[in-house]
C-alpha cells in the first residue's frame, strides 16, 4: 500500500510534506531532504538533494500543483522562504530579495494552478506574487 499523507507538523521537530514525485523532509536544523518518492520505500533511500539554504527550523514545506516548486519556510527569522525549483533540485537565485517585505513567514500556499504564490506574515498581512512562468491563476 502507499504511504498515507504525513502530518505538516509532526511532534518530533521534522516536517514532512508529499508531492506528486518528490517528498520533502526538513527539520529543527533548516536542511530539507528532497527524496524521490518511489524510493522511499527502500531502507537505504538517500535524497537527491539537501537543501540547506535556510538555518532554523522549517515549518512550513508546501509542493505547488505540478510538483515542479516547492516552498520552504521557517518563522523563526525574517525572509526565511526560498522556492525550490524541483527539476533542477536549486534554490530561485533571484528571489526572494533583501527588499521583498517578507518580515516572519507563517505560511505559505500556490494558488491552483500556481501563477500564485501567497505567503501569511507575522505582521497578520498576506503578500501575493505573480510566478510569470505560469500562465494562469
Amino acid at each position: 500500500t502507499p504511504p498515507t499523507r504525513p502530518s505538516s507538523h509532526l511532534s518530533s521537530g521534522i516536517n514532512a510534506e508529499y508531492g506528486e514525485r518528490h517528498l520533502a523532509v526538513g527539520g529543527d536544523s533548516g536542511v530539507v531532504n528532497i527524496y524521490n518518492r518511489e524510493d522511499i520505500s527502500t531502507s537505504n533511500a538517500t535524497p537527491l538533494r539537501a537543501v540547506m539554504n535556510l538555518t532554523t527550523g522549517i515549518n512550513n514545506l508546501t509542493f505547488n500543483s505540478t510538483g515542479e516548486l516547492l516552498a520552504i519556510s521557517s518563522k523563526k527569522v525574517k525572509q526565511a522562504l526560498r522556492l525550490i525549483n524541483l527539476h533542477s533540485l536549486h534554490c530561485a537565485p533571484n528571489w526572494p530579495t533583501g527588499k521583498t517585505p517578507l518580515s516572519y513567514v507563517n505560511s505559505v500556499n500556490f494558488s491552483p494552478n500556481s501563477g500564485y504564490v501567497g505567503i501569511g506574515t507575522s505582521k497578520g498581512t498576506a503578500l501575493l506574487y505573480k510566478l510569470n512562468h505560469y500562465r494562469s491563476f
